[in-house]
């Protein structure tokens, strides 16, 4: 018997079973981030798995697999791999990741199964020793943060002057008038 005749029935047999569906992962959280190894602050990495009509598929199983070697870390118990089921909302977190200290990018294997359906995932994330706003995602993490706790400071500070001058201001008596929104200031 030669190789052809080996290889037709299997094909005969895989054409009448039907074909797995397919299972879209989409990265919420963790996708180019960067982990501070001197802080010990590392990104979260949140998935949604979706089936073909781009619905939420709750009760997936999602395995998280690191590298086994070079950098990348571990999950609780010095593991490489970590399995979630999906929430209602299709979401699964790899919570309780630890770098292992080497520097570098690396990716995070994401694969959901349910049922017959399957999909996977690459995840890029890169162990720093120092980050600079150069590797800082623009509209993710860090920047965003620190843009926010400064438009907040900045906002608290100028109307704490603004009240003192005002209230210091002179012998007269004032009458200053703040409201929510729009700063407005009004006196006699």
């Amino acid at each position: 018997m030669t190789d052809a005749q080996v290889a037709a029935p299997s094909q005969v047999a895989d054409s009448t079973t039907p074909p797995r569906r397919a299972l879209k992962i989409l990265i919420l959280e963790g996708e180019g981030a960067m982990n501070n190894l001197p802080l010990g602050i590392y990104a979260p990495l949140v998935v949604e798995v979706r089936d073909e009509n781009d619905k939420p598929v709750e009760g997936a199983l999602v395995t998280f697999q690191l590298p086994a070697s070079g950098p990348g870390g571990f999950f609780p118990g010095q593991q490489l791999t970590k399995v979630v089921k999906t929430t209602l909302q299709g979401q699964a977190s790899a919570a309780g990741f630890v770098s292992n200290k080497k520097t570098g990018r690396f990716t995070i294997r994401v694969k959901a199964t349910i049922g017959d359906r399957f999909g996977e995932a690459d995840v890029i994330q890169t162990n720093a020793l120092r980050l600079t706003s150069d590797n800082l995602e623009p509209k993710k993490g860090w920047r965003r943060l620190l843009s926010w706790k400064v438009a907040i400071i900045a906002g608290v500070t100028t109307a704490v002057v603004v009240t003192i001058v005002l209230v210091t201001r002179g012998g007269s008596k004032q009458t200053i008038t703040i409201t929510p929104g729009p700063v407005t200031i009004g006196g006699r």
